[in-house]
């Protein structure tokens, strides 16, 4: 990992990632934006499922709030706490990037089996009228869990693709 701050592999636990790529026929910038709007992942969760955004007083004095760079954020459950901080957002001519770090305490399933580290949500270019976003999960996961975590990952993440793909027709649809 390479944050300041990153959790060390606790013993008995390695490091998994999972990466998973959308194509979407539009310019990286339309998928980045409903990306980094706050209500595209507070709206339509399935209840007791739930995420948040906490505006958060940084050291400057200025309020972190949203996708910010010091913003508190949780994606809570039964069985599951994403609590973490967004780490990192930077955009440039070609695409954008943000990262989530996970909190030490994060967990899916029960603090002993898998502990979310980072959430990293990439948007590219890949043609003039094109793009990929890239979602990249790292965690430290109990040895014996590596395939049932992948498993859940690839079950969990074409739903978000489909909504990405939806949101991204919306957003070139003509007005009417």
């Amino acid at each position: 990992m390479d944050a300041p701050g990153s959790i060390p592999c606790p013993p008995r636990f390695s490091e998994h990632v999972f990466t998973r790529a959308y194509e979407v026929p539009v310019p990286w910038q339309v998928p980045w934006s409903w990306l980094m709007t706050p209500e595209t992942f507070t709206h339509g969760q399935v209840w007791p499922f739930r995420v948040e955004f906490l505006d958060t007083p940084l050291p400057d004095g200025r309020i972190a709030r949203g996708f910010d760079v010091g913003t508190l954020n949780a994606h809570h459950g039964p069985f599951m706490n994403f609590c973490g901080r967004i780490t990192r957002v930077e955009a440039g001519p070609d695409g954008a990037r943000r990262d989530l770090h996970y909190d030490y305490g994060a967990y899916a399933l029960a603090f002993r089996l898998i502990r979310p580290t980072l959430l990293r949500v990439e948007a590219s270019a890949s043609g003039p009228t094109t793009s990929v976003v890239t979602v990249r999960i790292e965690s430290h996961v109990r040895r014996g869990m590596h395939r049932a975590w992948t498993l859940a990952q690839r079950c969990f993440w074409p739903g978000f693709g489909l909504a990405l793909r939806k949101a991204c027709r919306r957003a070139t649809r003509a007005p009417s």
